[in-house]
């Protein structure tokens, strides 16, 4: 069995991938792993830009954009490895980290995931919680934490055989929250491994507006909410929107896609409809060798 299986989601990501992918196949260590490059219907030249210059990595090439949770998913049925990594685009895996935390998930038999210290682009620690979350990326020793962020996620076979994939409910954003705390529910310890560095640009894919991401993302909030939390915090967050979103509007009623991302945010507080629309699954694994088979196993 591999050690490692590295999932990479992307959409119209290529001006990271080719980093990112050397970054991972630049590793110096003995542990054998594949990469799946799962691509969510880009329109830029990801897939081609990975089929050319990297080979080895096995492509799973949606026809429309599924979400973060459903295409790691769509990894996390057809992965070979002991351990499964999530990794966003947007990183540069720096050399040995990845060693580190297989090291690190090999010696903590009780690990049920890790993660790395995620790094701006000047190398200084970046932000992985709330306003009130405990500062664990400042330590300087590995420490058990309640959740490490997706950008860089190592999570082992036996968890995932236990707890399942992400919640496919989660379009974008929460996911990986809502995992750890999945996988903590199921008795499993997460950690925070400080040496493995792995610089993470600081989600590339949400720099420029995008509607449907920004919308899913307080769709996926209150989804969240309401999944952890109970009905009177669900209820009470679903207010507050309900009663800021008209502000919202009218602060950037200049902004067209921006005032209409709020209005569509009122109506989905209002009504509360708080699961996505469901996408069609259909899908073509593209391998190394460029065969190509159905996937509909994966979807």
């Amino acid at each position: 069995m591999l050690d490692l299986s590295i999932i990479v989601v992307g959409y119209n990501n290529s001006g990271y991938l080719e980093a990112c992918f050397n970054s991972l196949f630049g590793q110096d260590h003995k542990a054998l792993f594949e990469v799946i490059y799962v691509d969510n219907n880009s329109s830029d030249n990801s897939v081609e830009l990975v089929r050319a210059r990297f080979p080895k990595v096995r492509i799973i090439e949606n026809r429309c954009n599924r979400g973060f949770s459903a295409a790691n998913n769509q990894g996390l049925k057809i992965y070979r490895g002991r351990f499964a990594v999530l990794l966003n685009t947007d990183t540069i895996v720096k050399p040995g980290a990845l060693a580190l935390l297989l090291s690190f998930m090999n010696s903590h038999p009780k690990a049920g995931a890790c993660g790395p210290l995620l790094q701006n682009r000047d190398g200084s620690p970046q932000h992985q919680g709330g306003l009130l979350a405990n500062k664990f990326w400042l330590s300087k020793i590995p420490i058990k934490v309640d959740y490490v962020i997706g950008a860089c996620l190592m999570v082992r076979r036996e968890v995932i055989d236990i707890v399942g994939g992400l919640d496919e409910n989660l379009f974008f954003s929460n996911d990986d929250l809502d995992w750890c705390r999945s996988i903590r529910k199921a008795g499993w310890n997460i950690y925070f491994v400080p040496q493995a560095e792995v610089t993470h640009f600081g989600g590339f894919t949400i720099k420029k507006f995008n509607r449907r991401l920004f919308v899913e993302g307080f769709r996926g909030g209150l989804y969240f909410c309401r999944k952890h939390y109970g009905i009177l915090a669900y209820l009470i967050y679903r207010l507050l929107l309900v009663l800021c979103m008209p502000l919202a509007i009218l602060l950037f009623i200049g902004n067209r896609q921006k005032a209409a991302a709020f209005w569509q945010i009122f109506w989905i507080s209002l009504l509360g409809r708080i699961y996505p629309e469901k996408q069609p699954a259909k899908n073509i694994l593209l391998v190394s060798n460029g065969h190509a088979e159905d996937l509909a196993a994966a979807a």
